[in-house]
């Protein structure tokens, strides 16, 4: 293996060839972008050049007429985030990534149950969340919901992060601190892919930039190289010059990091933190998934009582149409949950689409089992 060969790994996340469409407006045409174990790769481009419907191409979460992605060495034309979160995937949209009726500690108890391995934030708290724990999301302003969220990222220490404009709302004293946990993030081993409008602390931190441009996009190598691109620097940074790196090219560690992606042994066997790691999922994360199911269910009941009552139909009909009923309860459900903007945050913690439609139906059906058996054991 050559030099350049080892100095430059393989990319553990690779979108190739995406193309995407909006009616008549073309916004991407065979645009493609990597993310490599160890380094920081910046896509830049100008509002509505497709850098965020790149990365939701390449994550699932808009349809494309064509393209495909490369994870782990494994090649999918239909990637999901869900699917890749267990594996060391994390993505940080631009905005709706933790969900706004929730209280923010809670997000980060269900991150801790999701993958026991993750940092605690009463050991690591980089932007000073802890002072909103007991506060809702949407209670929170611009900047403080942006570093709950960049928090429980680098909390979760990722093989590859995937950020989109991860400084947007941040002042300028957390931008700092971003970044730099962003280099350290890199340097012990993740794939950091992120985008913004922020040049001169992006490109500070960058080992690669990528220029997303009519819709293809051109990596433009380190940052030095970029700088002296003459039409990057022409259409896209103006006037604007180089500024030096204000870690003087060295960038400090954050403290710690060496135990993000795993813990010491605490004298508990393989097989009770296996145990004790399945419990505090369940309660962690499918419990209030089966609770938002379960209270759906209870409100289509009592309706269908109230209809019932009122027409004077004998309480058989109530228990008359389970399936049908179940049906409609996962299906409000579903639209309850989209409506709170849960379903980012449930992708990164594994849960996808049909896991979750999965855990809504058995707790529905689990309810119309035992509503039915208690109506047949009453007068």
């Amino acid at each position: 293996m050559t030099g350049a060969a080892r100095a430059t790994p393989q990319p553990i996340f690779a979108a190739e060839g995406f193309a995407k469409r909006f009616g008549e407006t073309e916004v991407l045409k065979a645009a493609a972008v990597q993310a490599r174990p160890g380094r920081v790769t910046v896509l830049l481009g100008r509002n509505g050049s497709g850098k965020s419907t790149l990365l939701r191409c390449a994550l699932g979460l808009l349809r494309t007429e064509t393209g495909s992605v490369l994870w782990r060495g494994r090649a999918t034309l239909r990637p999901r985030i869900s699917r890749m979160a267990p594996e060391g995937l994390f993505f940080v949209p631009d905005r709706g990534l933790a969900v706004p009726p929730q209280r923010v500690g809670p997000h980060f108890d269900s991150l801790r149950a999701a993958y026991p391995g993750v940092r605690k934030l009463e050991d690591w708290d980089p932007l000073n969340v802890a002072p909103f724990l007991g506060a809702r999301i949407r209670q929170l302003s611009t900047g403080e919901r942006r570093r709950v969220e960049l928090t429980l990222a680098l909390l979760r220490n990722p093989a590859c992060l995937i950020a989109d404009e991860p400084l947007t709302g941040l002042a300028p004293n957390y931008r700092s601190v971003v970044t730099r946990a962003l280099r350290d993030a890199a340097q012990g081993g993740s794939a950091v892919l992120i985008t913004g409008h922020e040049v001169e602390c992006l490109m500070a931190i960058a080992d690669e930039v990528v220029w997303i441009v009519a819709g293809g996009t051109r990596v433009l190598g380190p940052p030095e190289q970029a700088w002296a691109h003459p039409e990057f620097a022409r259409q896209y940074l103006g006037r604007r010059r180089p500024l030096a790196n204000p870690w003087g090219g060295s960038e400090p560690g954050l403290p710690g990091r060496e135990s993000d992606r795993g813990e010491e042994g605490d004298g508990q066997g393989e097989a009770g933190r296996r145990v004790s790691g399945w419990v505090a999922r369940a309660g962690r994360v499918w419990l209030p998934l089966a609770g938002s199911a379960a209270a759906v269910w209870f409100a289509v009941r009592v309706s269908v009582a109230m209809v019932g009552a009122a027409a004077g139909v004998s309480s058989s009909f109530e228990m008359r149409s389970s399936l049908p009923l179940v049906a409609l309860c996962v299906l409000l459900t579903g639209i309850d949950h989209r409506r709170r903007g849960a379903a980012r945050w449930f992708d990164n913690l594994g849960m996808g689409r049909g896991a979750r439609v999965l855990i809504w139906g058995l707790t529905c059906l689990a309810l119309e089992f035992l509503a039915t058996a208690a109506a047949a054991l009453l007068p």
